[in-house]
């Protein structure tokens, strides 16, 4: 089943916040939440929190899968709002978000958000800033949160270098962030290998192992049963077609990034009008995948 990224997907296991920005709770012992969107989702995280909570302030952690302004953009805030929740990400990560030019990056990103969302944040600073990572993750880590919950940590590089992957047991569930790609609005797979064409392959063929029943993704759905384990054979093949169709058009403009660039945006962002990203963002993105294959990265 595809389903929108919102509520209880099974008992312990939530959605919350909206399909395009979730964060994914585990309720139990040691309450845990996965990334957290853009700065001015952090109000309503806050909400659905206490919510599903009683109170907020039980959260334990906020397991990070990259650095990204749209999977750490609230971090800071959350932290300002619960001083006892742990910050849990790769070592990229932690050298990421106390980086000033990171920082401005995200600031700048979340801005115009911030304005355009103006009625999610209320009166509240939800500005982007400085943010430790209290707990640093590598590959084959193995986080118990107590009541069975088991989280094994997957390095899963190829979209950032720092992205990792996280199983949940016993749910048979997969948090990615944009490790697996995402979807457009027809349900074909948009890959997103921004550093590494070669590690975000591997890293798909890797996840590609896992006993899935549940694939919670980065933005707008989750994919249960049949459709979670055929997603990620899916992606692998989408992100090998997208390969070859970025090597023709380099071939065919003589080498020229920016015109593959632009002639992918007409044809994807302006022509189909399926993809489900912001103009800025998918620039940036797309030209990171064009330079990745040109340079043979």
């Amino acid at each position: 089943m595809i389903r929108e990224s919102k509520g209880e997907i099974v008992p312990g296991l939530y959605a919350i916040g909206i399909p395009d920005l979730p964060a994914y709770l585990i309720v139990g012992k040691e309450p845990t939440l996965f990334d957290g969107g853009i700065t001015f989702m952090g109000p309503t995280y806050i909400n659905d929190l206490r919510k599903l909570l009683g109170d907020e302030r039980r959260l334990l952690y906020n397991i990070l899968t990259h650095s990204h302004f749209d999977h750490a953009g609230t971090t800071p805030f959350l932290k300002r709002k619960i001083p006892r929740m742990k910050v849990a990400a790769h070592s990229l990560v932690a050298s990421t978000l106390r980086k000033k030019s990171a920082v401005d990056l995200i600031r700048s990103l979340s801005s115009e958000f911030e304005v355009k969302y103006r009625d999610f944040i209320g009166d509240e600073n939800v500005s982007f800033s400085e943010v430790d990572v209290d707990i640093t993750l590598e590959d084959g880590m193995t986080i118990y949160l107590g009541g069975g919950v088991e989280i094994l940590v997957i390095a899963t590089p190829g979209h950032t270098r720092d992205s990792m992957s996280y199983y949940i047991l016993p749910f048979k569930a997969l948090v990615t962030g944009e490790a697996i790609g995402v979807f457009d609005k027809n349900y074909s797979i948009q890959p997103e290998f921004l550093t590494s064409y070669k590690n975000y392959l591997a890293s798909l063929e890797r996840l590609a192992q896992l006993d899935l029943e549940i694939i919670m993704m980065s933005h707008y759905f989750v994919l249960t049963g049949e459709d979670a384990r055929e997603y990620i054979p899916r992606s692998i093949e989408a992100t090998k077609r997208f390969r070859d169709r970025i090597e023709r058009a380099l071939k065919a403009n003589g080498g020229n990034q920016e015109a593959v660039v632009r002639k992918i945006y007409e044809e994807d962002f302006i022509g189909t009008g399926a993809v489900m990203q912001e103009e800025r963002p998918y620039l940036l993105n797309l030209q990171a995948k064009v330079r990745c294959i040109a340079e043979g990265l």
